[in-house]
């Protein structure tokens, strides 16, 4: 099927160098893309259109979930209205509508599937079409990728084709051209422009409906007054830091629950605003990239390691190109293509767990984890340093992130954990370098650094390459291992859930060497992995600076504020998934399916800064914990211990929560 004017249209505002769609502001865009589809629903002979009315002609759908609902609403309507009437009608559809429009560009392997949701993410046009500048082949016939077409249009004398006429029509009628051409560009071909509106008198008059209806609508939201923004009363030193630190997530939902989706919460000298909600996340995911910054929010990050950048404090084109970088590196694909090498470091470290004493699962957890990430992105394990590490990146958290505790209580304690981890730098990458030695297979994470840095070295200088160097041992041991560590909380305290999660690992692993199609067979294990990240995410706020002010649930976010963005409220929200605090995995049953809601199953983030490594991860987990019990048999220490979480400087289980080995399996 041929693109509809909404997909190029989406395509022509595409900006690959911020990762993103331009600032179109919503108002405009969405009258755009409802003018759009009754553009095609007309070129399909559904409907008739003049300057006049618009008429249906034939209400037979066209199964395409683009245009269909909307023929279906002009249908039911059964009275006659013009053309303006009916994209304000159908711009209340433009969420919708551009969701489906972007979905099918990448089922249609026109942009990069790598994000996961239409919005979530840094979007960017596939390899093939970004290089050949043709979309993928159609009914035997290449298309020319639009912006291509339609700039060819603009800057030369050539006739267009009727299709890019209507096209240019509706893109300056939502001010299209001014967020993707220079002022200097603007000029050069604003007389041109003129002159292909006139071409078409049927485009010429959507054009004008949709350009008076969103600038209709834009100036209504102009004109409503800004509320005050609420205030979280609390203690006059602590104001809310107490009753944030016992449980942070349930502070921030009963707070949305009682204030909505923004307010102001004070955590012991710091002010803040905070973003909650469904709205929250709609909101980063579409409008986030050009508002919201993360530099100051994680300046310290970087710099622990004398660093300028780290992927953390980055924004932009250039975060955007650091993702490109490693996105090959952290995805699902490589995971999966080193599960025997996974497996087997976990069922080395099972097999040295005494029987019948005590364990911390988060301490063993991590060395598992810090050994899978130092083999598959590094080619080395770590665990020798990991007490370096846990103590390195839980400090930086506490004083630098969270800044809950100044640096000079820790500082000679953490020179010293930099420079062993500073060594362990150095000794990664001069293995990677020609005659170094290692043995790591080659493509991973540090030969894609090195590479990035020989081909631009002020994107990747060396004074940045040992905070990215560490990234994968320090992100996993906090990430995955504290996941992995919360999951085997609901497994030890439920031995119905073990015994079928055990009945699949062993099945899985009778199989032979692991294999992806044997990992989908993990039907249970994989739904408890999801509840879990749910339940326990390991990641519940996201901390930024406004970089540019914007109106958000009828308030004014005023540009320089500190903002918590409190993703993971929707995850305790009765609507979303119904008695929110018990542990139920039967959610994920495609009956069910509560997780593929809208903006509300986030574990892993939302927007640009949405985790690179989700897909690693969630595969990590799922083998780590199938490799565990098929290697032992675990009981709670003591068995009827309630968990209780430590939520500073980040959600993960107390150290008091223990399991220990039963016997030996496998």
């Amino acid at each position: 099927m041929a693109l509809r004017f909404a997909e190029e249209l989406l395509l022509l505002l595409l900006k690959e160098e911020v990762g993103g769609l331009a600032a179109v502001p919503e108002a405009h865009l969405d009258h755009t893309l409802a003018g759009a589809v009754l553009m095609d629903l007309a070129l399909e002979n559904r409907i008739d259109t003049d300057p006049e009315k618009l008429v249906l002609l034939d209400p037979t759908p066209l199964r395409d979930d683009l245009l269909d609902p909307s023929l279906a609403r002009i249908a039911q309507d059964g009275e006659t209205h013009d053309a303006e009437y009916w994209v304000r009608r159908i711009a209340g559809e433009g969420e919708r509508i551009r969701t489906a429009a972007l979905s099918r560009l990448v089922q249609a392997g026109i942009l990069d599937a790598s994000w996961t949701s239409a919005e979530e993410g840094s979007m960017s046009l596939s390899h093939g079409v970004s290089r050949a500048r043709r979309y993928p082949v159609v009914d035997g016939k290449a298309q020319q990728e639009v912006r291509l077409r339609i700039m060819g249009v603009l800057f030369r004398d050539d006739i267009p084709e009727p299709r890019d006429i209507v096209l240019i029509c509706l893109a300056d009628a939502c001010g299209m051209f001014e967020k993707i051409l220079t002022r200097v560009e603007l000029e050069q071909v604003r007389d041109r422009i003129a002159l292909v509106r006139r071409m078409d008198l049927i485009g010429q008059a959507m054009a004008s409906a949709v350009r008076d209806s969103g600038q209709d609508a834009a100036t209504a939201r102009k004109q409503v007054r800004f509320r005050e923004i609420p205030v979280v009363k609390g203690l006059p030193v602590l104001g809310s830091a107490r009753e944030a630190a016992a449980d942070f997530a349930a502070f921030l939902t009963s707070r949305y629950l009682e204030l909505g989706p923004v307010f102001q919460i004070r955590l012991l000298r710091r002010k803040l605003l905070v973003l909650a909600g469904p709205e929250a996340n709609r909101w980063v995911n579409r409008q986030g990239r050009y508002h919201l910054r993360s530099y100051e929010s994680f300046r310290g990050f970087a710099e622990g390691f004398d660093a300028v950048w780290a992927l953390l404090n980055m924004d932009g084109r250039d975060h955007v190109r650091y993702r490109q970088a490693f996105a090959p590196a952290l995805s699902r694909a490589r995971f999966q293509d080193h599960l025997g090498l996974a497996a087997d470091v976990t069922r080395r470290h099972v097999a040295a767990w005494p029987v019948d004493r005590p364990l911390q699962p988060l301490h063993e957890v991590q060395r598992i984890v810090a050994d899978q990430m130092g083999v598959i992105l590094a080619g080395a394990p770590a665990a020798d340093y990991l007490e370096d590490m846990i103590f390195f990146l839980e400090t930086l958290l506490t004083t630098a992130v969270v800044k809950q505790l100044p640096p000079f209580l820790f500082a000679r304690r953490f020179r010293k954990a930099r420079t062993r981890l500073e060594e362990l730098a150095r000794k990664t990458l001069e293995a990677h370098e020609p005659g170094g030695g290692g043995h790591h297979q080659s493509g991973d994470m540090i030969d894609d650094l090195i590479e990035l840095h020989r081909s631009d070295p002020q994107l990747m200088p060396e004074t940045d390459m040992t905070a990215m160097t560490l990234a994968p041992y320090l992100l996993g041991i906090e990430t995955v291992a504290n996941t992995c560590a919360f999951t085997l909380y609901p497994i030890l305290k439920r031995p119905d859930l073990m015994e079928r999660m055990t009945a699949e690992a062993d099945a899985f692993f009778a199989e032979g060497p692991p294999t992806v199609e044997g990992l989908g067979r993990l039907d249970v294990t994989h739904r408890v992995v999801l509840e879990s990240l749910r339940r326990y995410t390991v990641t519940p706020v996201i901390f930024r600076t406004v970089a540019n002010g914007f109106e958000f649930a009828g308030c004014r976010i005023p540009a320089g504020a500190p903002v918590i963005v409190a993703t993971t409220v929707t995850h305790h929200l009765p609507e979303f998934f119904p008695d929110p605090e018990r542990f139920d995995i039967d959610r994920y049953l495609p009956e069910r399916a509560e997780h593929k809601q809208t903006d509300a199953y986030v574990p892993f983030g939302v927007g640009t800064h949405r985790c690179l490594g989700a897909g690693f991860a969630e595969v990590e987990v799922l083998l780590t914990l199938a490799a565990i019990l098929h290697g032992a048999e675990l009981a709670l220490d003591p068995p009827g211990y309630e968990l209780k979480m430590t939520n500073v400087p980040t959600p993960r289980p107390s150290k008091r929560f223990k399991f220990r080995v039963v016997r030996r399996r496998g």
